[in-house]
């Protein structure tokens, strides 16, 4: 692990350096040293990306406050920006769909205000267009068009709602806008787009490739104290490769991505590291929810390590669902009774943990997480554990009060990192979880690590994170660790403990799941 950014100007980067940059306080000022030093041009992909967001470093802070500033000024120097943003389902995620054509406007009207002489950027907001065909919008009606209505409601009771109208395209055919006012169309009958564009990555002059689970905004925004509301906590990771290769081949991902999921070209075939899912849309959706898998090397990469872990596994994850990869770690603890894993999730999801009337979608993916942590407590035993994080403090007013933003007496930290290590040989560091829609459905992009020393600098800092202490010595010796670490932390005050971890709690998700028979498990 290095510091790429106190790099001499001047001396090339290292291909074998990686950069390892644990929650937003790390990922956000070093992605704004990039493109302060990019040369040429800035390849982009994200499912988020506010340019209101704040600027945290003294050198960006000295251009500007905002992201848009940085943008501006990256435009005038005469670096180009290339911007894709995942746009959502207008009426079942319609404050999504109108935010993300609101950053869109915001950006793409930076062309206005730069030096006559400055670079373009240009900012597009992708619809996947998979979307359920009639059975399943029939199905669904009842849901979307009381949806629907809450979202005419919503529109005429705003200040200026033709403003509004005019920021949500995805509905201008459902909805008409007359008379200061908007009616939803006679007849009108949502369609159903359920896949994102959820990878996050930048590429800089074809050469240094940022990737990761963050996006940008203000919600993500955390640091290594966690010392804030519940509700506010964010962890997430982030790596930064000068590997050309990987440069090379996620730029190729950007670029095909519009035709691949629209079935009018081909994803071009890696030659690094980089793995990514991708799906596009059916040629014929009658009767489907469910997109068209085209890449699944997330989720190969996942199950060719955990058939070759010998000794060693840990999962860090928003979402711990996939049937797939529950099934290849039981046939594994089967195969190897040596082998020993530790699960790290949120103690809820953020529908559920911060709200107390969590959706049917949040229950199914409660009763999912739920099935796979039975299945390896039952094939595991005691050489299982899995944990959750949460603050060194007792809960207090800044804490909302939904009954799952704490746990073990103290406020929840939010995970939202997707890091996966096998016995310090190998390590997979992406934006999607392992869930179903990220292993099959949604634009995912990552790399497997496996030089031994990245790697292990990843482990280190890591584990030394959680546990507020060295994890050093054979992978029987850190399981037994973090086991240590975990129950002696519930033992404890919340003020007396030491690292983050307490023993996760399997009964709320059991207690919350709701079985959906015949729903498809990659919609969450």
């Amino acid at each position: 692990m290095s510091d790429g950014a106190n790099r001499p100007q001047g001396v090339s980067p290292d291909p074998c350096e990686l950069e390892i940059l644990v929650t937003a306080s790390e990922a956000y000022p070093r992605l704004e040293a990039l493109f302060l030093a990019a040369h040429d041009r800035v390849d982009m992909g994200f499912r988020l990306f506010d340019p209101r967001t704040k600027l945290r470093s003294d050198a960006a802070r000295a251009i500007g406050d905002t992201w848009a500033d940085l943008f501006l000024h990256t435009l005038n120097r005469g670096v180009s920006i290339d911007l894709t943003l995942s746009d959502f389902d207008p009426v079942m995620a319609h404050e999504m769909h109108e935010q993300a054509w609101h950053f869109v406007a915001m950006l793409t009207a930076l062309n206005e205000m730069s030096a006559p002489d400055a670079a373009r950027i240009k900012a597009r907001c992708i619809l996947h267009p998979a979307k359920g065909g009639i059975v399943p919008r029939l199905m669904f009606a009842g849901r979307t068009r009381k949806e629907l209505m809450r979202i005419v409601r919503n529109i005429n009771d705003s200040p200026d709602p033709e403003r509004r109208f005019r920021f949500t395209p995805g509905l201008q055919d459902l909805l008409v806008f007359e008379g200061g006012r908007v009616r939803a169309r006679p007849r009108a009958l949502p369609r159903l787009y359920p896949v994102t564009l959820h990878h996050k990555m930048a590429v800089f002059d074809g050469g240094t490739t940022y990737i990761g689970g963050l996006d940008l905004n203000e919600r993500r925004v955390d640091d290594a104290a966690h010392d804030q509301a519940a509700q506010d906590t964010w962890h997430d990771t982030q790596v930064v490769s000068q590997d050309p290769s990987l440069a090379k081949d996620a730029c190729a991902f950007l670029k095909a991505l519009p035709q691949v999921i629209n079935r009018e070209g081909q994803l071009p075939k890696p030659v690094s590291a980089f793995r990514t899912t991708l799906s596009r849309r059916r040629a014929s959706d009658t009767l489907s929810l469910a997109p068209e898998n085209v890449s699944d090397s997330l989720l190969d990469a996942h199950l060719t390590q955990i058939g070759k872990a010998q000794e060693f596994i840990y999962l860090e994850t928003q979402y711990f669902r996939d049937r797939r990869i529950v099934s290849a770690l039981v046939a594994a603890g089967k195969r190897n009774k040596n082998l020993r894993i530790v699960v790290l999730v949120p103690a809820a999801p953020e529908s559920v943990a911060f709200s107390d009337r969590p959706g049917l979608d949040a229950r199914f993916g409660e009763y999912l997480q739920a099935r796979g942590m039975r299945r390896l407590h039952a094939c595991f035993g005691d050489r299982f554990l899995a944990v959750s994080p949460v603050q060194p403090r007792q809960p207090d007013r800044r804490d909302t009060s939904a009954e799952r933003a704490t746990l073990a007496g103290a406020p929840i930290i939010y995970v939202h990192s997707k890091v996966s290590i096998f016995d310090r040989d190998t390590a997979i560091v992406s934006s999607a979880n392992l869930n179903g829609r990220s292993m099959k459905w949604d634009a995912e992009a990552g790399l497997v690590i496996i030089r031994k020393s990245q790697v292990e600098a990843l482990s280190q800092k890591i584990f030394r994170y959680w546990l507020a202490q060295e994890a050093d010595g054979p992978p029987k010796k850190v399981f037994a660790q973090w086991t240590q670490r975990a129950l002696q932390n519930a033992s404890l005050p919340p003020s007396e403990r030491q690292g983050f971890i307490v023993p996760y709690d399997m009964k709320p998700n059991r207690q919350a799941g709701t079985a959906l028979p015949g729903a498809p498990e990659e919609m969450v």
